[in-house]
């Protein structure tokens, strides 16, 4: 269990209030993963190709729970991934008492081209002075972790990273979790002549920059745990599966072929 220290993070909020807010966002993702499980229906098997049926033939799945199987865990890894990217991005928004760069009043209005603020998954309005030079505040773009990254998306930050720079802004690029960042996002920030080390942040290096000190990892993830609502996923996916394949065997009896005629 994390111990509550009282340790002043912004002038209006403490470390202990921001963690309990952001905790709310891991609560709700936490109800959502029982009903996104409980809603999977065969008709999306059947309907919104849920399943590839080459894929089926081509690894020999011949039985409706193996198929029940593959994709429960397809549909719930799928939409597991992209909703806790979102989740993991408000939740280190709270964490750090920042706010989402579309929620400046330059970014409610419909103007083209977008203010440059707007583009940022976190702004923290907060001086501060880094090898020398003072900032204004401090942006941050959050990816999930080292695999979400390549030269693409390097490349992109690194033009925004220009425009907060000449604005006052120190830019960060986040990867919530990891040890270091693949070998292509440091060569592509060289290959701009820029030093990665002063852009990226990895796993624990964000709790020592925005908290002070990396140690803060271990209490966040304990205070995750214990934030769950005690759900246990694999007896909602395993109740799942033997639902899916129930109901295929009452459509289907036995004939794998007469479904694969189905959902083509």
């Amino acid at each position: 269990m994390y111990k509550r220290r009282k340790i002043t993070y912004s002038r209006c909020s403490t470390l202990e209030n921001n963690i309990d807010k952001a905790l709310t966002h891991i609560r709700e993702f936490s109800q959502k993963v029982r009903r996104l499980i409980e809603e999977i229906s065969v008709s999306q098997l059947l309907e919104e190709a849920g399943l590839n049926p080459y894929m089926i033939a081509a690894l020999n799945i011949s039985s409706f729970e193996d198929i029940a199987e593959l994709f429960v865990y397809k549909r719930v890894e799928r939409s597991l991934g992209t909703s806790f990217g979102n989740i993991i991005e408000a939740f280190f928004r709270d964490l750090f008492g920042g706010k989402s760069g579309k929620e400046y009043p330059q970014c409610k209005e419909k103007r083209k081209p977008e203010h440059w603020i707007c583009w940022w998954d976190i702004v923290i309005d907060r001086e501060l002075e880094r090898n020398g030079k003072k900032y204004r505040g401090v942006v941050i773009s959050v990816k999930s972790g080292p695999a979400d990254i390549n030269k693409d998306i390097i490349e992109r930050f690194i033009q925004h990273a220009r425009e907060a720079e000449k604005d006052g802004y120190k830019p960060y690029l986040a990867l919530t979790y990891g040890k270091r960042a693949f070998m292509v996002a440091e060569s592509t920030f060289r290959s701009h002549q820029l030093d990665p080390r002063e852009y990226l942040l990895v796993g624990r290096e964000l709790f020592k920059e925005f908290l002070g000190d990396p140690s803060y990892y271990e209490q966040i993830i304990n205070a995750i745990w214990e934030s769950g609502t005690g759900i246990n996923i694999f007896d909602l996916i395993n109740a799942k599966i033997k639902e899916i394949s129930t109901e295929l065997r009452i459509r289907y009896g036995d004939d794998i072929n007469k479904f694969l005629r189905d959902i083509t």
